[in-house]
């Protein structure tokens, strides 16, 4: 199976750094994963990629079923160019009723029903025909003799009748089927009929092969005898002309299946059509093939909140979370692997990892580890630092070949100017979702060396704050070197100076609160609980 490997929404270097390095680990352990990501790398992540040389994770929008996650039907298609009774031969012995149509290059053209064939055969024209000797040879067990033009098109004329009559009714370009009547076959290829078929394995002459060549006659001989090649011959003809093109539903194989869904309720047909973007035929989806679907297995790193996650999360398979963040708002249907430490960063738990697992850690891998371990630790400022995270970033930072502090530096430097960036971008750069006490609350921090930029927009700042649906939302802008965090915020002034134990007041700032799993989380709920 397939893992998605991926972190929070609004990626910050953690979730890039750990969907990349742990499934670089699942890889080496023999599974097949795929880093994703809930978004694009920021600046600092994007600066340690290019640092390491890593290309960024592929962007995952949601992980909802999809058709392609569905097990419809591979079924067999055929060309428009094969005959009616080929149809139904596939038909009959797949026992389907639907058969779809496609171009030599496997483009979809349309679909054959079971109606369509029979319609055909009760109301055509039975006198004309348009199809091929290789259609009118497979089923009618013929072998060629002369082939002067692969495609027949024309009126069918079973010379029966005496030979007046046969000269009163043919015609050039006809379809002729005779049996051993040398002087009407003979006569047939003066006519210069298109294609004579000969029956009951009647056998010519080089003389009259000859004479058929020099005419343009090409000439078939059946083992059947006139009356059943009579019968068949029309089920010969092209599928072309009875193909169902018009009124279709078809799917896309990257459709969702809850789409999917809502359109068979309310229409009804058999099967339908699946394709992917070329318009190449993949196969046929019908209602049950929805009843068990196929789920995405996925692996959440550096977040376990179903708010915090992809879109259609629910209808995924969650197969393993590695997180440093506190357990809360996410249910499971079976047991899942769930590794969570109190340390500073996810990386360092994939750092142990590699460990345990007695996997070497190759250059760019420890330096992603590196990067997202000093991001989420301030270079070790934050009260979220540990022991191990320490231990790892010494060892890290030699494989890396880099001094960490320096690097730390040169990262958080690249990675705080905001110059380029809206007020809403800001806000929402790494941005999370909690409820506390009932009450929706939004928490964005924001690092950067930079405060002058954010208060010279304070207030635009507070209003767009003010003008989201949260019931709180908080806007911490850290400071790295002065180890505390300024206060944007939704709320009550009362309630700030609570949980900071400062003087509440926009812009206020909070020393020594630099982290939103110890810090600025843990404190509002308090507050609102008190509150």
């Amino acid at each position: 199976m397939t893992l998605l490997v991926f972190g929070h929404k609004n990626p910050d270097t953690d979730s890039i750094c750990s969907s990349i390095s742990l499934t670089y680990l699942k890889n080496q352990l023999g599974e097949n994963a795929v880093a994703c990501a809930l978004g694009e790398p920021r600046k600092e992540a994007q600066f340690a990629l290019n640092y390491f040389k890593v290309d960024a994770p592929k962007i995952l929008d949601n992980v909802k079923i999809q058709v392609k996650d569905l097990s419809y039907n591979k079924v067999e298609a055929l060309s428009p160019s094969a005959s009616v009774l080929e149809a139904y031969s596939v038909m009959s012995d797949k026992d389907v009723k639907t058969l779809p149509v496609v171009s030599e290059s496997g483009k979809f053209e349309g679909i054959i029903t079971m109606k369509e064939i029979a319609e055909s055969l009760l109301h055509q024209h039975f006198n004309t025909i348009h199809t091929s000797i290789s259609n009118i040879c497979k089923n009618l067990n013929g072998s060629v003799l002369v082939n002067c033009n692969e495609e027949i098109k024309g009126r069918v004329v079973t010379l029966s009748f005496n030979m007046e009559t046969v000269m009163d009714i043919l015609s050039e370009g006809d379809v002729a089927i005779v049996g051993n009547r040398y002087d009407v076959i003979e006569y047939a290829i003066d006519t210069k009929v298109k294609l004579l078929i000969v029956t009951g394995n009647t056998t010519l002459s080089d003389e009259l092969l000859s004479l058929a060549k020099q005419n343009g006659v090409s000439i078939i001989s059946v083992d059947c005898d006139t009356y059943k090649t009579s019968n068949i011959i029309n089920q010969c003809n092209y599928l072309e002309n009875i193909i169902i093109r018009d009124e279709l539903i078809i799917f896309n194989e990257n459709d969702y299946a809850e789409d999917v869904k809502e359109i068979m309720l309310n229409t009804n047909f058999r099967s339908y059509p699946v394709v992917d973007e070329n318009n190449n035929f993949l196969g046929l989806l019908s209602r049950e093939h929805l009843l068990n679907p196929t789920k995405k297995n996925v692996v959440l790193v550096d977040h376990n909140e179903f708010a915090q996650s992809a879109d259609g999360i629910e209808e995924a398979n969650l197969v393993e979370i590695v997180d440093h963040h506190k357990v809360g708002g996410i249910t499971t249907d079976v047991p899942v692997s769930i590794r969570v430490m109190p340390v500073g960063c996810t990386c360092t738990i994939i750092y142990k990892m590699f460990k345990e697992y007695n996997v070497e850690i190759p250059k760019h891998i420890a330096g992603l580890l590196l990067s997202a371990i000093l991001s989420d630790t301030l270079i070790f400022k934050s009260p979220t630092t540990t022991e191990l995270d320490k231990e790892a970033c010494i060892e890290l930072s030699k494989i890396a070949g880099v001094d960490m502090e320096a690097y730390g530096m040169e990262m958080f430097k690249f990675g705080t100017s905001l110059d380029e960036y809206s007020i809403e971008e800001i806000v929402n750069m790494d941005f999370k979702e909690f409820s506390m006490s009932g009450k929706r609350v939004g928490i964005g921090q924001v690092f950067t060396l930079d405060i002058d930029s954010i208060f010279a927009k304070q207030d635009q700042f507070l209003s767009y704050i003010n003008s989201t649906d949260y019931d709180m939302l908080v806007l911490a802008v850290t400071d790295i070197i002065k180890e505390g965090s300024y206060l944007i915020y939704k709320a009550e002034d009362k309630l700030i100076s609570e949980a900071f134990n400062v003087n509440g007041a926009q812009g206020v700032f909070a020393p020594g609160v630099v982290s939103r799993k110890k810090q600025l989380v843990p404190n509002l709920t308090a507050a609102v609980r008190n509150m």
